[in-house]
């Protein structure tokens, strides 16, 4: 409760009568007691704000989350039907019970929603941790797949990439929960960055700097985006735009970060660099991510990129793989380490009702 008292002490006066007398918290107002819920960034002080009574619970209901900052999902595997997650406001682990998902993958980053699959893909669903509500999904022949960020206003779709083992050609895949299957795109996509935006796969190809949007139903290339200055590693949506992110993947500490919006006028279409996301952060990580509001909750991280990036040192027995988290300020064109416990295969998860 130390958040919550730290953010009601911060008001002018909220404990204090006319007379100066300490009120009881109980009777706070249920306009200010609204207030204090939207300004705590983590879910777990959302919750223990939810647990002191009565009154404080129905004025922050699950439907109306403040703005939230993500977890870290760790570990990609459900043996023992529990998967553990960080949270960086806290430096904690939270541990939760899924025996729904118990022996599948479960990839990110995502929000609200976590992808799971089985090795041969003939078992996907959607799933929230923090309702246990699972959403299946049509099965689809492939051998490998993972999920592939769509906008939040296609929120109802779900996109994939997956592949063969023994073909030079992977596939793209769309459908809704509920469809029977799956349409899909068959191309050369090795190696691609890869985003569902405004009804197109958007596919950027680092060998030849190019960005294609592919239509859905025909899998006809509508336009070829020239490319941009510097090579992109991460395609993302940002307040409905759509941005070409090229971060240094060393984290040097010296390399800027370059941000591109893909823009389309008559038929015109090209990367423009920009110099602000607003109040806006991006959390990156393996060529994908997401975009969220600071909402007056999380001022002193607004303009910011999350950068998830991962290290492999190739060793007598195997390859070792370790991972970090680098946070650039993107007014200040500075990076800064944040310090990671030890995870095995961490993605984002933003934590929703």
């Amino acid at each position: 409760m130390e958040c919550i008292a730290t953010t009601v002490k911060n008001g002018d006066s909220l404990l204090k009568g006319e007379h100066d007398q300490e009120r009881e918290w109980s009777e706070l107002l249920p306009d200010m007691l609204h207030l204090v819920s939207k300004r705590l960034p983590d879910l777990t002080d959302f919750a223990r704000f939810r647990a002191v009574c009565k009154n404080w619970r129905s004025e922050a209901p699950l439907s109306d989350l403040p703005s939230q900052f993500p977890w870290l999902l760790s570990g990609s595997n459900t043996i023992k039907n529990q998967i553990q997650f960080y949270s960086l406001s806290h430096d904690k682990f939270q541990t939760m019970s899924v025996p729904e998902c118990h022996g599948k993958e479960l990839m990110g980053p995502s929000r609200k929603y976590i992808f799971a699959s089985d090795r041969a893909c003939s078992s996907l669903a959607l799933f929230n941790p923090l309702t246990s509500e699972e959403v299946p999904l049509p099965p689809i022949d492939l051998d490998w797949c993972f999920p592939i960020s769509t906008s939040p206003n296609c929120a109802d779709y779900v996109a994939i990439c997956g592949g063969k083992t023994e073909s030079k050609l992977q596939t793209l895949g769309l459908c809704r929960p509920g469809d029977d299957k799956w349409t899909v795109i068959r191309k050369a996509l090795e190696s691609c960055l890869m985003i569902y935006h405004k009804g197109m796969f958007f596919v950027y190809n680092p060998e030849t700097g190019a960005t294609e949007a592919v239509e859905v139903k025909s899998g006809i290339v509508a336009m070829t985006v020239p490319p941009p200055p510097t090579k992109l590693n991460c395609l993302v949506e940002s307040c409905g735009e759509l941005l070409g992110i090229s971060c240094n993947r060393n984290l040097d500490q010296d390399g800027n970060c370059k941000i591109y919006r893909f823009n389309y006028e008559g038929k015109t279409c090209k990367w423009v660099e920009i110099s602000s996301i607003g109040d806006q952060m991006l959390f990156l990580d393996g060529g994908q991510g997401f975009s969220i509001s600071t909402d007056g909750s999380i001022q002193t991280e607004r303009n910011c990129i999350f950068y998830l990036g991962s290290h492999e040192l190739i060793k007598f027995d195997g390859v070792s793989t370790t991972y970090y988290l680098s946070k650039y300020d993107i007014k200040a064109r500075s990076w800064d380490k944040i310090s990671l416990p030890s995870m095995e295969k961490p993605a984002w998860f933003l934590p929703s009702h």
